[in-house]
């Protein structure tokens, strides 16, 4: 395959313009060619970062900061996974599978408890997440919970057996005047 410079000089040298050998018009082709050869590879970089499918790197972050953060402790391939899955949702992904799927979507450790009959839904999240994190993934989770389903999120939160082992009396744990989602939300 041809270099740009090389292409240059095939195609111009009919048109007699440009003389062989001429430093001051080889210096000019030169210049053209190195520019050309650069927007050649950013216009790669950009086809590539266009598709999620090969995204590596911009392509991905832009993709990503649609829904929230970067996520750039994951590797490219769970990145690619996790944007496709949400990008993929439907109108008709609002049952517990497409629920799991954009859950999933958000990169969230979780259990999902259904209880249908009341027509109620718990997502625990499983894994420690920062606030700015806990804020990011309750909004989107607001997002795909269908309107008629009320639900709780909670994150890592004590379980009844853990509140038991801390041996404390209903008083003491009255007495720290703490609303349901405080408790609901308290941490070891």
């Amino acid at each position: 395959m041809m270099t740009v410079s090389e292409r240059l000089n095939h195609y111009l040298s009919p048109v007699g313009i440009y003389q062989i050998g001429s430093d001051a018009l080889s210096w000019e082709l030169t210049a053209y060619a190195v520019e050309l050869e650069r927007l050649y590879a950013d216009l790669g970089t950009l086809f590539r970062e266009r598709f999620i499918t090969t995204a590596e790197g911009i392509g991905l972050k832009a993709f990503e900061e649609l829904f929230g953060p970067e996520r750039t402790g994951e590797s490219t391939q769970d990145r690619r996974e996790k944007l496709l899955l949400r990008l993929n949702l439907g109108g008709g992904d609002f049952t517990p599978a497409g629920i799991r799927r954009a859950l999933d979507s958000f990169g969230l450790e979780y259990t999902l408890s259904e209880f249908p009959t009341i027509g109620k839904m718990t997502v625990t999240a499983t894994t420690d997440y920062s606030q700015p994190q806990q804020a990011w993934i309750r909004r989107e989770v607001e997002k795909i919970i269908p309107a008629h389903i009320e639900f709780q999120l909670t994150f890592n939160t004590m379980t009844w057996a853990q509140w038991d082992a801390l041996d404390r009396t209903f008083a003491a744990i009255d007495n720290e005047d703490l609303t349901w989602r405080q408790i609901d939300n308290r941490t070891q």
